[in-house]
């Protein structure tokens, strides 16, 4: 007989996903004039799942001193309740803070927003022959000051 659950793999619950989407739109809102998308839109879980898959525990850990109500709740009310736990877990905190701007500044839409080009800055316009160790020279040539 075979088993009838779905299984997924997807850290977080159906519950745990809206609290996160109400956290990341309290923490970074979009902008009046929708140049700036609001943090809910990103995927951060998807961010973490490719640099930081050890975070993912912790924001589980984050989002479960937030109620069910929480995501219900009125933008002010949100902050209010976003600050406290900022102040009484100002790691966990900080944490997330990290995570959801990094997430943020790395996406296409919120670069243009701030007048940047998207994808990464490097190597666009720098050209960098294969094997010209030459470039380090300038580094070479420093004091070891700044290596110790």
């Amino acid at each position: 007989m075979t088993n009838d659950v779905i299984a997924t793999d997807h850290p977080l619950t159906t519950s745990q996903k809206r609290t996160l989407s109400a956290l990341l739109d309290t923490i970074l809102p979009a902008s009046d004039d929708g140049n700036m998308p609001s943090a809910e839109g990103l995927d951060l879980m998807g961010y973490l799942a490719e640099t930081a898959e050890d975070f993912i525990p912790v924001l589980v850990e984050i989002l479960g001193n937030f109620d069910d109500e929480f995501p219900g709740l009125s933008s002010s009310d949100r902050y209010r309740v976003v600050e406290a736990f900022s102040k009484a877990q100002a790691e966990l905190f900080a944490g997330v803070l990290f995570h959801t701007y990094a997430c943020y500044y790395a996406d296409d839409r919120v670069l243009e927003g701030i007048g940047l080009a998207p994808g990464p800055p490097f190597p666009r316009g720098n050209t960098v022959d294969a094997g010209d160790l030459s470039l380090l020279d300038p580094v070479a040539q420093r004091s070891r000051t700044y290596r110790k």
